[in-house]
């Protein structure tokens, strides 16, 4: 009988709570919120420009996301150091100077993908986002759970280099952070990035009778999509918002609770959580 990555320990425990939000395979989806919140970081952006495809590729960076954190979530302890050791590596080539004026951001402004400033951002995105489409779609979490959930992803900040005393120390320190930033004036995105970055989310990536056959997911995954992200975010990317498309969005988050119950594993978990232990889950990434 087959042992999956689920079921025995590895970098986190198999009754983790990282294993048990990030086995439901529509809360990978929370990459789409993840980096649209990362696109509005205007010093960061400056640095994935340069060195990154997160505008000319962001399916496939989400790909390649996707690959490298479900290694450390439901990877053994020598996978995720591993990949911890090749992301620490990537930062350390992502560092310059600004050659121009980026919004808030002077020309001639250092950067550094190993800044802890930045990759909090990015860290924060990523667990906020989880922990939102969880909440929403499965239902709200004990205080206990989604406070041992953030302590338990401080570790995946500890793997890409952040600092122990960079990242907040509660969850209710981490929403206040994100509150903080949202609300102080440091995030910005060009006209450019924005019309990229709402292509993302607005264009499904197929031709065709695929195209077509697929639009109707499409357009639930676009609406939870833009739904959930932060108020201060839909308008920084310049998405509308008003009533009738929060009652839709609220309509299909229950549509997935209720149907959620009735998913086989093969479509509920995520297929990181259902390969075999031990095994080493994505192709693209090193």
């Amino acid at each position: 009988m087959t042992v999956t990555a689920a079921e025995v320990d590895g970098f986190f425990a198999a009754d983790s709570m990282v294993r048990r939000l990030h086995g439901e395979r529509v809360v990978l989806f929370s990459g789409i919120r993840a980096l649209l919140m990362q696109a509005c970081e205007p010093l960061g952006v400056v640095g994935f420009e340069r060195h990154s495809i997160i505008f000319d590729d962001p399916r496939l960076r989400l790909q390649r996301t996707d690959e490298r954190m479900s290694r450390i979530y439901f990877g053994t302890a020598e996978q995720a150091e591993q990949t911890g050791r090749v992301v620490r590596a990537m930062h350390e080539r992502v560092r310059g100077v600004t050659a121009e004026d980026y919004g808030p951001i002077p020309a001639g402004t250092e950067y550094a993908a190993g800044d802890p400033r930045l990759g909090l951002w990015v860290l924060a995105g990523l667990a906020d986002s989880a922990l939102v489409y969880h909440e929403r779609i499965f239902g709200s979490l004990d205080p206990a759970d989604r406070e041992r959930y953030w302590s338990e992803y401080r570790r995946v900040g500890a793997l890409f280099g952040l600092p122990h005393d960079s990242m907040p120390v509660t969850c209710a320190d981490l929403h206040d952070y994100i509150d903080g930033r949202l609300t102080d004036g440091s995030l910005w995105i060009s006209d450019d990035r924005r019309a990229a970055a709402k292509e993302m989310v607005l264009s499904p990536p197929f031709s065709g009778l695929l195209r077509a056959a697929i639009t109707p997911v499409h357009e639930t995954i676009k609406l939870i999509s833009i739904g959930l992200l932060p108020a201060a975010i839909r308008r920084l990317l310049g998405f509308s918002w008003d009533p009738t498309r929060e009652a839709l969005l609220r309509s299909a988050l229950l549509q997935l609770r209720l149907g959620a119950r009735f998913w086989p594993d093969p479509v509920r978990l995520h297929p990181a959580a259902r390969a075999e232990a031990g095994e080493r889950y994505g192709q693209l990434a090193a």
